[in-house]
């Protein structure tokens, strides 16, 4: 048996308490436990305890600490089981602590991965352009189990997904204004599309609603590229200075014909040997 000596406060820690104990052997004895179990229990000066209860008031002692921690790391903002086992870790407690914080945890619903996702992808939703495929890849990383992140799209709907790959869309055209060909403009703009986590579906809705802002930059990137070729290939003169001309726009993805037009009006005698 063991009895307890002496109750008092934890200075450094607030709702904790410092119990020594004196063993029959003589062994003392102390441990730190918080406030709740302190009332659950009744301990109070006096009271002896079966080599079971300390045991577990040992126990639970150890790992309330690494719950309250946890509590503090909850404070700030939600977080995966897996966030809360790293940091637990990082702060050097051990399997048995954190095992039992992360299940009294679970116990009062303060951690659940199915609503951390769910919250996570509320927030994506208000606060950013992220497509669901990037927010799944996102729950991923934050160590939400795969069958709960592959629901992620389901949370997000589908009119929202095109008004957000809108809005993305729209600050990327800067990118290729007055640059770009309409096929290659578009394949860029559908690459960022597919990297921010649209399906393809969605990339391809949003792409077509631009179609006239593509067709117009074109001719703009046409004669902006074109300039740049004859500066490039002003040694050359007549039918050679016209196909390097031609060649170079024709692999930065321009139509022949657009090429075509636009440099018989640029260059006499695009036709003469």
């Amino acid at each position: 048996m063991a009895i307890i000596t002496r109750i008092r406060t934890n200075e450094q820690d607030r709702g904790f308490f410092s119990v020594e104990i004196a063993e029959t052997d003589g062994v003392e004895k102390s441990f730190t436990i918080h406030e709740d179990i302190l009332v659950r229990e009744e301990l109070r000066k006096g009271l002896e305890l079966t080599p079971e209860q300390l045991g577990r008031l040992q126990r639970e002692a150890s790992g309330v600490l690494a719950y309250h921690a946890a509590l503090r790391y909850l404070s700030y903002r939600m977080h995966s089981v897996s966030e809360m086992k790293q940091y637990l870790e990082k702060k050097q407690f051990g399997a048995q602590q954190i095992s039992y914080a992360i299940q009294r945890l679970k116990k009062e619903k303060l951690l659940d991965d199915e609503v951390f996702a769910a919250s996570f992808v509320r927030t994506r939703i208000q606060t950013s352009t992220k497509g669901p495929q990037l927010i799944y890849r996102e729950l991923l990383q934050s160590g939400v189990p795969q069958e709960i992140a592959s629901h992620a799209e389901n949370l997000f709907p589908l009119e929202d997904q095109i008004e957000h790959a809108r809005k993305y869309l729209a600050k990327q055209t800067s990118s290729v204004k007055n640059k770009k060909s309409k096929a290659e403009a578009r394949l860029v703009l559908a690459r960022l599309l597919m990297q921010r986590g649209y399906a393809r579906e969605i990339s391809e809705e949003v792409l077509s609603e631009i179609t006239e802002f593509l067709e117009e930059n074109e001719k703009n990137a046409l004669a902006h590229q074109a300039e740049k070729a004859m500066r490039k290939y002003k040694k050359f003169s007549g039918r050679a200075f016209a196909q390097k001309v031609k060649n170079y726009l024709y692999h930065k993805g321009f139509p022949l014909d657009a090429i075509d037009s636009f440099l018989s009006e640029r260059i006499h005698g695009i036709n003469e040997e």
